[in-house]
């Protein structure tokens, strides 16, 4: 008779291989839990992270927001030479920054009619000015310089074009009414608007015979206010103007853009200890500007102003 393989096994040996195959079922059940602990530690990183992300992108967003919309005013000292800004003539806060809302998305306007009867609020009101019109058409805000060094000291103004895009700057206009005595009633300072000068479609800026860039009128009569009736130089009261900017016709014209990223980059001025200069400031778009036209839609400008100290 043949042998078979059917040898019957001894109760050590069954009981060992019972052992042996609940050993490998402990064992593989133990790498299965690690591997599902791994896999939940790798997906709750990556939650985290995706969380972490998503939060600092929306801090970014945040900060963006700020940067874009914000319209800063600031001082610079030399030495013992120092300058202070504050929204009130007491200087109850005194800063030497001061930041100024502005609207995420400026529409055009047209200082004819609508801004140049705002003038007189924009320039009583301490710090931004918030009246209607502010949160779609225009940026207004006034302050206060302030000599608070222990010398007399010169200091410059300077406006600068932090940022351009889709060639918005082309149709701004930036109004500075310089006060050198706030304590003065009967005169709030003179007015002097800064803007781009003249460029062609190419946006190449047009020059007259001396090579002088062509200035733009504070409110072109070519846009769409064909038959507006602007305020005469008389009609604002309070108020003075530079004599150089005031055409021979009588017409007010803007004061060219300094160039090289400047609005305006001034001489030096002489401001001795404790005097106060008080600034008002006031930026639109132009809608009488031929410049102002729907292909700078989705543009932008920054701008900021700083006083340095010599």
């Amino acid at each position: 008779m043949a042998k078979t393989d059917n040898v019957e096994k001894t109760p050590s040996e069954i009981t060992q291989e019972e052992l042996r195959k609940e050993n490998e079922y402990i064992i593989k059940n133990k790498r299965v839990r690690r591997q599902s602990r791994r896999r939940t530690i790798v997906i709750i990183l990556l939650v985290f992270l995706l969380i972490f992300a998503l939060l600092a992108g929306a801090t970014y967003t945040i900060m963006q927001f700020v940067d874009e919309t914000n319209f800063r005013v600031t001082v610079s000292h030399t030495g013992t030479a120092w300058l202070s800004l504050s929204k009130d003539y007491d200087f109850t806060h005194p800063t030497s920054v001061l930041d100024v809302s502005a609207p995420r998305n400026m529409d055009n306007c047209t200082l004819c009619n609508y801004l140049d009867h705002k003038l007189k609020d924009i320039y009583d009101t301490d710090g931004a000015y918030e009246g209607e019109g502010t949160e779609d058409y225009f940026i207004a805000t006034s302050f206060f310089l302030k000599n608070t060094g222990d010398k007399d000291v010169t200091y410059c103004e300077m406006i600068t074009l932090d940022r351009t895009m889709k060639g918005m700057e082309k149709a701004i206009r930036v109004m500075v009414i310089k006060d050198e005595d706030p304590s003065d009633d009967n005169d709030l300072g003179t007015i002097t608007v800064y803007a781009a000068p003249k460029s062609d479609g190419d946006g190449n800026i047009l020059v007259d015979e001396n090579e002088n860039p062509i200035l733009e009128e504070v409110v072109p009569p070519g846009g769409i206010m064909k038959g507006y009736k602007p305020k005469t130089i008389a009609d604002y009261e309070g108020f003075s103007f530079n004599e150089e900017d005031i055409r021979e016709d009588g017409v007010w014209m803007t004061k060219a853009f300094a160039g090289d990223g400047y609005v305006l980059n001034s001489d030096l001025f002489e401001l001795p200890i404790g005097s106060i200069v008080k600034y008002t400031i006031v930026i639109w778009l132009e809608g009488q500007d031929e410049q102002c036209v729907d292909d700078i839609l989705g543009g932008q400008v920054k701008l900021a102003v700083e006083f340095a100290t010599n």
